[in-house]
């Protein structure tokens, strides 16, 4: 149903609109307290009450706010988040942090399609490899352990990971036989 029609003219629309007699919009009383607290804004009792003083709201009865769901809304604060110190671990290769990204938009120049991360949790040290597939996680974690070893003189006790599939099987063999731990983060819940 079309109410108005207007003719734009720069950032304006001029419009010639008609009261039409059979529908009609009415407030059968604009002077309650909870109407005027609504319309100024959601104003306190306290500011109402002056402006009414001033005869400044029209025939304003006075009274008093009921429970305004909005206002209440409106003074609610947040909770902060829960300051949790991680303790880092006291050895290199105490803890290590695993997770396999992709696929990417568009492949790197050794045509790649995947990452892998391995994160050191007591130093934060990084290391990055590019994956073609993700069937190659458990060839990329064998360089990434002999090296990291050899480099180090300390042996990886432990690695964390999520649920993802290319961290299951074989990979599981692997750390099994070599001694590594292997915690899976639970799911994140909705």
């Amino acid at each position: 149903m079309v109410i108005a029609k207007g003719n734009k003219s720069s950032s304006l629309y001029l419009m010639q609109a008609r009261v039409i007699d059979s529908n009609i919009n009415a407030v059968d009383d604009d002077s309650t307290f909870e109407l005027w607290h609504n319309r100024l804004g959601h104003m306190s009792e306290k500011g109402l009450m002056i402006l009414a003083k001033k005869n400044l709201l029209s025939g304003m009865k006075k009274g008093s706010l009921k429970r305004c769901a909005h206002c209440l809304a409106g003074k609610q604060t947040r909770v902060a988040f829960k300051t949790l110190h991680h303790t880092r671990k006291p050895g290199m290769l105490d803890l290590v942090y695993s997770d396999v990204c992709g696929p990417m938009k568009t492949k790197t120049l050794s045509e790649s399609l995947y990452f892998v991360t391995f994160i050191d949790d007591h130093s934060r040290k990084i290391w990055v490899y590019t994956l073609k597939t993700k069937d190659q996680v458990l060839d990329v974690f064998k360089q990434f352990h002999a090296l990291v070893e050899r480099q180090s003189g300390e042996k990886l006790k432990c690695i964390r990971i999520d649920n993802g599939g290319e961290y299951s099987g074989p990979f599981d063999e692997y750390c099994r036989q070599y001694g590594i731990r292997h915690q899976k983060t639970p799911p994140k819940t909705p």
